[in-house]
């Protein structure tokens, strides 16, 4: 190697030597420069978690306090809408254009609706009080200026005095009497109630026969009852163990974060207001978030609806929402409960994202329906009849990839009214999904739920089957062979109970025409009466019900339409004027009220019929059977007798059967001014059946008119199929299309 190559060598030996510190120095500046990032990133973390921790302050609601009851809803809670003037402006002003009669008009018109006709308890006892005090200053004026009177005048006027001086006290005797109420009303009711006149003792020699002979019927049928019932080995085999039932009723979360669901549905869940999980709540829950099938029952009002929403809505959040289809179904009995239920669902979902809800439910626009399930919603909520239209006439509507199908109100779903609806479909829906089941009276019967295609249910009886609310009290009122003054009885009652009509009630009646009837009379009498009941039109039926929610008419009269499902907070009446057919319907009637840990009661009308008795003597036993599994339990959880005697003392004197008295005298007053009124009744329905024609030949005309406009778009149409062809429904549909 040459002298210059060493030279050149040592240069580049050089150059690498002097580069190799240059990049130590910056690979220091570097790590100089990390450190800082990383000081400045862990405050930065700091910060961004203060951030999080003030946001999620935020989120929560400072004023949130727990119910101290066993409520579920806070007391800001004002109940579900009814209205659906929030979904599509132009189906509101369709609504709006429609008329209707204007009963409340009519009844203007002949006098009702001004002033109370018949004064009330504390009116009359004002005026009682005013009334002897005027009667004695005249008659001592009069005794001042009648010195020439004999004294056979003064002796009777004396008597006169006496008589009426004795007749005020008796009647302020029975007014004290009501005054302490509950001391006379808060007796059990036996088997055989006290008689209330003298004149029905002669009957009851008659009667007793006829009754041995119902009594034996009954005992019958009850015992074939007994005789089909699930043996242990079916039940044992069709649905799950008995272990894992109990687990599920057993386990008891005390929050919803708990449960493990997501942070949108517990922020839809603080927002309405829901402060801690009920006992179906707590139960169903888990085991419908594993995907299991459930049969499930609870009392009215304990949060079943949100007890199959809520793991609905925590399952489709992660779902694929690239591809929109139908993956949920709930099936509900009333139309009412459907657009309820949907009401629930969007309140739920209001911090959820890309969640749709559908609703196909009759008497409402067919078109809009149409629209909104094109798009394909994840849940869709429908009564039986109008899903299967769509499922038969709209393009475009499919239900082969549901993934879950829930029924509430199921065993009324199950009876024969519902059979042919529901077995279509079943049939249309794939076998391989997720069946949920849900009533306050669930019919457990194996042989009416093997057509639902169940995998090994859960079954979960949270209360004891057939129980009303623990906290409501129920009155019974015999009729007898009063029935022609049951409307005098019930304006009494009404006056009593809520003579400034401040409260809300519920009458229950058995046909629709009494409903109709009854708010004609009312109305009469100076009352705001509105009714409920399947003749009246949906916009009519949703009106009405918005009404007495917001208690612009506190008194609604409906029939078993609006027995099952519908959730309108402080109800604190339930009349029954006629009673139901079935012990089942009467629970589904009084669950109304005592609602959600609140406290109600209920006001029945008794007949001499086998029915309307054995439904009371099943109350009766409801209640001791209720009381004694309070005692029971309270003996269990606590060690000293004599708390444990306080304790269910105050626990079991809220849930109680009491026979409510009635002054018959007034009654036979009040009867007697509304039977003067039955030509005036008369002339109000024939004013509205003319109305009502009129009405309808407009609609008719426009209908005409509508049919040669578009006559060859209608003409075009595919014709709409229907599961009844010779039914009154299919009749009905045909004639509005």
């Amino acid at each position: 190697m040459s002298d210059s190559d060493l030279d050149d060598y040592k240069d580049e030996l050089f150059e690498l030597i002097t580069v190799k510190p240059r990049k130590s120095k910056s690979k220091s500046k570097k790590a100089n420069s990390k450190k800082k990032k990383t000081k400045n990133d862990i405050n930065q973390l700091e910060i961004e978690k203060d951030d999080d921790n003030k946001d999620s302050k935020k989120d929560l609601n400072p004023n949130f306090m727990f119910a101290l009851d066993d409520g579920i809803l806070s007391n800001k809670f004002e109940g579900w809408d009814f209205d659906l003037k929030q979904n599509d402006n132009n189906s509101t002003e369709e609504v709006n254009l429609r008329k209707e009669v204007d009963l409340d008009k009519i009844i203007r018109q002949k006098g009702g609706l001004m002033s109370n006709l018949i004064a009330s308890d504390d009116e009359e006892e004002q005026e009682n009080d005013q009334k002897p005090q005027e009667k004695n200053d005249s008659k001592k004026n009069e005794k001042d200026d009648s010195d020439s009177e004999s004294g056979d005048d003064e002796t009777e006027q004396n008597d006169n005095q006496e008589n009426k001086n004795q007749e005020q006290e008796q009647e302020q005797d029975k007014d004290k009497d009501k005054g302490k109420g509950k001391s006379k009303e808060k007796v059990r009711i036996e088997a055989k109630v006290e008689d209330e006149d003298e004149d029905e003792d002669e009957d009851k020699t008659n009667e007793s026969e006829e009754d041995l002979e119902q009594e034996i019927k009954m005992e019958d049928k009850n015992q074939e009852d007994d005789d089909e019932k699930d043996s242990a080995e079916q039940i044992a085999g069709f649905f799950a163990s008995k272990e894992e039932s109990k687990e599920a009723t057993n386990t008891v979360h005390k929050a919803f974060n708990s449960l493990q669901l997501s942070r949108p549905v517990l922020k839809g869940l603080a927002a309405l207001g829901y402060t801690l999980p009920t006992p179906i709540q707590s139960a169903t829950i888990p085991i419908a978030l594993m995907g299991k099938d459930i049969v499930a029952g609870a009392v009215t009002g304990s949060g079943k609806t949100a007890a199959y929403l809520i793991p609905i809505i925590e399952r489709l959040l992660f779902k694929n929402s690239r591809i929109p289809t139908i993956r949920v179904i709930v099936l509900a009995p009333t139309r009412e409960l459907a657009i309820q239920v949907a009401d629930v669902g969007n309140k739920l979902t209001r911090f959820v994202n890309n969640l749709t809800f559908g609703l196909a439910v009759g008497g409402l626009n067919l078109r809009q329906q149409e629209q909104e399930l094109k798009k394909r919603p994840d849940i869709v909520i429908a009564t039986p009849g109008r899903i299967i239209d769509h499922i038969r006439n709209s393009t475009s509507f499919y239900v082969d990839n549901v993934e879950v199908l829930i029924v509430d109100e199921a065993d009324r779903m199950l009876e024969e009214g519902f059979q042919k609806e529901l077995t279509e479909i079943l049939s249309l829906l794939p076998k391989k999904r997720q069946t949920l089941l849900f009533s306050a009276t669930m019919n457990s019967r194996i042989k009416d739920l093997i057509q639902l295609s169940l995998d090994k249910p859960v079954r979960i009886m949270i209360d004891p089957p057939k129980h009303a609310s623990n906290k409501l009290i129920q009155e019974f009122v015999r009729i007898r062979k009063r029935s022609d003054f049951k409307p005098a009885l019930l304006f009494n009652i009404l006056k009593s109970i809520d003579s400034k009509q401040q409260s809300r009630i519920v009458v229950f009646v058995a046909r629709k025409e009494m409903a109709h009837r009854l708010r004609i009379i009312l109305g009469l009498l100076g009352m705001k009466v509105s009714e409920l009941h399947g003749s009246l039109s949906q916009e009519q039926r949703l009106k009405n019900v918005t009404d007495f929610k917001k208690l612009i008419v506190p008194v609604l009269i409906c029939t078993d339409l609006a027995a099952r499902g519908i959730d309108i907070p402080k109800i604190e009446f339930v009349i029954n004027f006629d009673m139901p057919k079935s012990y089942e319907i009467y629970l589904h009637r009084v669950g109304r009220t005592a609602r959600a840990g609140r406290e109600g009661r209920s006001i029945s009308f008794v007949g001499e019929t086998t029915s309307d008795r054995s439904i009371v003597k099943e109350a009766i036993k409801s209640i001791e059977e209720s009381s004694k599994d309070l005692q029971d339990k309270n003996k269990k959880n606590k060690n000293k007798k004599q708390k444990n005697k306080k304790n269910v003392s105050d626990k079991t004197g809220s849930n109680q059967a009491l026979s409510r008295t009635v002054d018959w005298q007034k009654v036979e007053k009040i009867h007697t001014i509304i039977s003067s009124k039955d030509k005036l009744i008369k002339e109000i329905l024939e004013e509205e059946k003319e109305e009502k024609e009129i009405l309808q030949a407009e609609r008719d005309i426009k209908k005409s008119e509508n049919l040669l406009k578009y006559k060859a778009e209608i003409q075009s149409r595919p014709k709409r199929t229907w599961i009844d062809k010779s039914s009154k429904k299919h009749k009905r549909a045909r004639k509005n299309e």
